[in-house]
């Protein structure tokens, strides 16, 4: 496939990405063996564990605003660290199962129903914002990006992971994964796929500075076996990546 197929097509040409499954299977959100949601629990697990490395174990005092939070799986494990965390999406279903699971935990965690693009947050309410499988189902992740850095403080980070825009990676999140039925069928469009430097170049525009890129590949035997998509580190961003920035002081 050349560059120029797999390059973004018109808006209008966009049809796969199904992002309103997530309203459809809202109720499973906390469910980590329904078939919509166990991969995605499994896949957060890594990023947790990436974030404890990088930001560190304690969040204490932290504020953090998820967006694109879903079900609040992300939000309701960093609260616990320690941080203030606001969660929003808009999904209605999901933010209701957030709410609901903050609720059941006790957590100290807020969920609202907004555009993650036009949040109600004043410029820097943030310490660190995290945007976690989310860019891959926006028309516009460059807005994304700048929203982001828009609430964070001078100094403040930001979390990103993503799918890279490559015929591998096509081959994995899509004819594989769906495939398979380890996500649900219509889950990505892959004309939505952001490449590593599309990313850091939409961050610099906003101000921020690339700290660290970090390749993620599926864990192709535990993946099949448990049936639910499995991650490891890998030094090549083909499949998946994570960044981390930090927003420029001036």
């Amino acid at each position: 496939m050349t560059a120029d197929a797999m390059s973004r097509p018109p808006r209008a040409a966009r049809a796969r990405n199904a992002r309103r499954s997530y309203d459809r299977e809202a109720a499973a959100w906390w469910d980590s063996a329904s078939p919509a949601f166990r991969s995605l629990h499994r896949v957060k697990d890594f990023h947790l564990a990436l974030l404890a490395r990088h930001w560190g174990e304690r969040l204490d005092g932290r504020r953090i605003v998820d967006l694109g939070c879903g079900g609040g799986l992300l939000a309701l494990p960093l609260s616990e660290r320690g941080a203030t965390v606001i969660g929003v999406d808009s999904s209605g279903g999901s933010v209701t199962a957030a709410r609901a699971e903050a609720r059941h935990a006790g957590a100290s965690c807020r969920f609202l129903v907004a555009d993650l693009v036009h949040t109600p947050f004043a410029d820097g309410s943030a310490d660190d914002v995290v945007l976690s499988d989310v860019l891959e189902h926006l028309d516009t992740p460059q807005q994304a990006i700048a929203e982001a850095s828009r609430l964070l403080v001078p100094g403040g980070r930001l979390y990103v992971n993503t799918i890279n825009r490559t015929l591998r990676s096509r081959c994995i999140a899509v004819i594989l994964a769906e495939g398979l039925g380890l996500v649900p069928r219509g889950t990505h469009d892959p004309a939505l796929f952001v490449r590593p430097a599309e990313l850091t170049e939409f961050a610099a525009r906003a101000g921020l500075r690339t700290v660290r890129l970090i390749g993620e590949a599926p864990r192709l035997f535990t993946t099949l076996a448990k049936r639910a998509i499995a991650l490891r580190e890998s030094r090549s961003l083909a499949i998946a990546y994570s960044a981390f920035f930090v927003k420029e002081s001036f």
